[in-house]
C-alpha cells in the first residue's frame, strides 16, 4: 500500500500538481497542506527603488538636477534673492515660506568728535577732509565760502572773489546758526555744501541783499583749525 501511494505521488508531481498547488499528501511528506514553492520562488523580490526621503525633499535646479546645498544655505540664498520658494520647494514643508525680514539700510557710524546732523542744515561732502579734526566750540576756523540764494542761485557774498579767507570762532554765535551747527560736521581740509533753511539763517528779517525767509546755499572749504592748516592736495 505504501509503495502504491508513493507511485501516485510521483505521478502527480510529473503531471504538474493538478490540485492547484495543494499537496493532498502533505501530511505524509512533511510539507504541510500547501505545496512549497521552488527555492527560487521563495526569495523575496527586491522592493521598487525610490528616492530617499531626504533626497525627495532636496530642491532641484532648473535643469532637474538636485541642488547640493543644505537647508541653512538654501534659506540664506532665498533671503538674499527675495524668494520664498525655489523649484516648488519650500523650507516650511511645502507651504509658502514667510517673506524675508526687511533689512534696514546700512548707516555708517559717526566719526569720533563729529556732531550729529541738525534739522534745517544739510551738509554734503564735496571733498573729504582728514576725518579726525572736527571743529569744537570756541575753535578759530579759517574758511573760504561762496553764499547763494537757494531759490535763484544768485551769489550774495564770496570770500573767494575777495581773495581773502574768512576767520571766525565757531559755536559762539558769531555766525548764523546754520554755520554753528553745520561746519562742525566737517573735518579739516573738507570741502562741502551747506543747504540752510531760513530759520537757521536770517529768518523773516533777511539781511542786506538777502530777502526775508530765504533758504541759503554755501559752498565752503575748511582751510585751518586753530591755525593748523590742512595738508596741501594735488
Amino acid at each position: 500500500a505504501a509503495a502504491a501511494a508513493a507511485a501516485a505521488a510521483a505521478q502527480q508531481q510529473q503531471q504538474g500538481a493538478p490540485f492547484g498547488g495543494f499537496n493532498p499528501f502533505g501530511g505524509l511528506f512533511g510539507g504541510g497542506g500547501q505545496q512549497q514553492a521552488p527555492p527560487q520562488q521563495q526569495q523575496q523580490q527586491p522592493a521598487a527603488t525610490s528616492a530617499a526621503p531626504e533626497e525627495a525633499m532636496r530642491p532641484k535646479t532648473a535643469d532637474g538636477e538636485y541642488a547640493d546645498v543644505s537647508e541653512a544655505e538654501l534659506k540664506e540664498l532665498m533671503e538674499k534673492a527675495g524668494k520664498t520658494e525655489v523649484a516648488g520647494f519650500s523650507l516650511f514643508g511645502g507651504q509658502q515660506a514667510a517673506p524675508a525680514e526687511e533689512v534696514a539700510p546700512y548707516v555708517p557710524p559717526t566719526p569720533a568728535g563729529q556732531p550729529p546732523p541738525v534739522a534745517g542744515v544739510k551738509v554734503t561732502t564735496i571733498r573729504k577732509g582728514d576725518r579726525k579734526t572736527y571743529p569744537q566750540v570756541g575753535d578759530t576756523l579759517t574758511m573760504h565760502y561762496v553764499g547763494k540764494l537757494r531759490s535763484t542761485k544768485q551769489v550774495f557774498d564770496s570770500s573767494v572773489e575777495r581773495g581773502q579767507p574768512f576767520t571766525f570762532q565757531i559755536g559762539v554765535g558769531s555766525v548764523i546758526p546754520g554755520w554753528d551747527f553745520g561746519v562742525p560736521q566737517m573735518s579739516l581740509g573738507e570741502k562741502a555744501q551747506l543747504v540752510i533753511d531760513a530759520n537757521m539763517a536770517y529768518g523773516p528779517e533777511g539781511r542786506g541783499n538777502i530777502p526775508p525767509n530765504s533758504d541759503l546755499v554755501f559752498d565752503v572749504d575748511l582751510l585751518a583749525v586753530n591755525g593748523v592748516a590742512a595738508r596741501l592736495r594735488e
